[in-house]
């Protein structure tokens, strides 16, 4: 080695470089454990768990019309007072919504129904026996949707209501008057018919009067033939409407069969 040249300064001595420091790197965090909903979450050893609201009922469904007529029809037919016969059709009327108040009303009402007959000796005393029926138990529930809205009215007006229902109840009176005279009408036409046909035989001919007040359903059931044993759409001549003068008659041949 040699020495450096006397009298002068050691060559100067480079720094090293600084050392780099590498980012420290964060620990990656560990996912959170999911909690259970408060459903599914235990209860404590020991401790019963909270009682669970139970699930809302659906809302009622609607009552079909054809199940509320089978109802009174069957009610009507062992009906022997005006309460018997409100107590045992209470419930699904209430259910269509029509108040005790006016469903005692017409029952009343109609109790003063005359009696029909239940039975009848022909095929078409049967039929015409089926019809009434029908038209009762029909009139029935009209006559209680119509006291109904009545009653409505008056306690949302702050009206009496006993008077409401006695006002509805005189145009009802009227109704099932009209109802009664046309049930008689079809058992009367009916009989006719019956009679026809043991003259005739089952297949019958329409006769229809043939003037100015013929109206145009009888007037196109004219000369046309029908069974007693089914009654034709139109009903049974005597029974199209209120004042029908159609009677039946021997088959003609060749003539169409009234649908």
């Amino acid at each position: 080695m040699q020495a450096p040249p006397s009298g002068g300064s050691p060559p100067p001595q480079q720094a090293p470089p600084p050392k780099r420091k590498r980012p420290r790197r964060k620990p990656a965090k560990k996912p959170a454990a999911q909690k259970p909903p408060p459903a599914q979450q235990q209860p404590p050893p020991g401790q019963q768990p909270p009682p669970q609201p139970p699930p809302a009922a659906p809302p009622p469904a609607a009552l079909a019309p054809a199940t509320l007529i089978a109802a009174i029809i069957a009610a009507l037919s062992v009906a022997v007072t005006a309460a018997g016969l409100a107590v045992a059709l209470a419930k699904i009327m209430k259910a269509a919504g029509i108040g005790y108040l006016a469903l005692r009303a017409v029952c009343i009402l109609m109790m003063s129904w005359p009696e029909s007959p239940l039975e009848g000796t022909g095929p078409a005393q049967r039929a015409i026996i089926r019809v009434n029926t029908l038209r009762r138990a029909q009139f029935f529930l009209a006559a209680c949707k119509r006291v109904q809205v009545a009653v409505v009215d008056a306690r949302s007006h702050g009206g009496p209501i006993r008077q409401a229902v006695r006002d509805a109840l005189a145009t009802e009176r009227r109704y099932m008057t009209l109802h009664v005279n046309a049930s008689t009408r079809r058992v009367t036409a009916a009989t006719t018919v019956d009679g026809a046909s043991e003259a005739y035989g089952p297949l019958l001919s329409w006769n229809a009067v043939m003037d100015a007040r013929t109206t145009a359903e009888c007037r196109a059931a004219d000369g046309k033939s029908f069974y007693a044993t089914r009654p034709p759409a139109i009903g049974y001549p005597g029974t199209v409407h209120p004042h029908c003068r159609c009677t039946p008659g021997p088959p003609r041949p060749g003539a169409a069969i009234l649908p």
